[in-house]
């Protein structure tokens, strides 16, 4: 087998993977709407974000049906290049898992408040404030290298920084709001996606 179809076949299910993730979660541990005290309304930013991971989907289906098709958009990157993004997209995968497992019922599919909700600071959230989004950057970007596209790369890794962005700064100044001081502490030791290196 061609290394470019091995390629060409792990694109795909590197999306379906983080899809059938994400979906397994929504559906068994998502919370009612009374449980809400406050949530982010979407907006521009979420269907701008939505958008571009409608065309970095289309891209990722041209790039499996014939790769010749997005050749203008071709970046040419070492194999060894291509096979670290595989790497990178497994470790955000098992941190993605260990932030899901650490948060269990706190867990929420869109950013919002709830009823009884604690702050988690065991696991990766001992370093990290936001954990998952760390995760979704490592799968979502992997894409540019495993793919060795700009387009692809750049839709799914946009789609992913523009909607993180808007995340973290509604979920900071809720997080503010309900656990004020504990969470400004909380904020000195943490970084919000990478460890502090001080």
């Amino acid at each position: 087998m061609q290394t470019e179809t091995i390629f060409r076949i792990i694109l795909p299910v590197l999306i379906i993977a983080f899809a059938a993730h994400r979906g397994y979660y929504v559906k068994n541990y998502s919370k009612p709407e009374e449980a809400t005290v406050k949530q982010r309304e979407e907006g521009i930013i979420s269907k701008l974000a939505g958008l571009l991971g409608m065309i970095g989907f289309i891209a990722v289906l041209i790039y499996v049906i014939n790769p010749a098709w997005l050749a203008w958009s071709t970046l040419h990157l070492p194999l060894w290049f291509r096979w670290t993004g595989l790497g990178i997209a497994v470790i955000g995968f098992v941190l993605l898992q260990w932030a899901q497992v650490t948060l269990a019922n706190s867990w929420s599919d869109t950013p919002r408040m709830m009823k009884e909700q604690t702050l988690i600071t065991s696991g990766p959230y001992r370093t990290i404030r936001h954990p998952i989004y760390t995760a979704f950057l490592l799968i979502l970007g992997s894409t540019l290298l495993i793919s060795s596209n700009w387009l692809i790369g750049l839709c799914w890794a946009g789609m992913t920084v523009i909607e993180i962005i808007s995340r973290i700064g509604f979920e900071e100044s809720i997080m503010l709001e309900y656990f004020g001081d504990q969470y400004r502490e909380y904020m000195k030791k943490t970084g919000r996606l990478f460890p502090r290196l001080m």
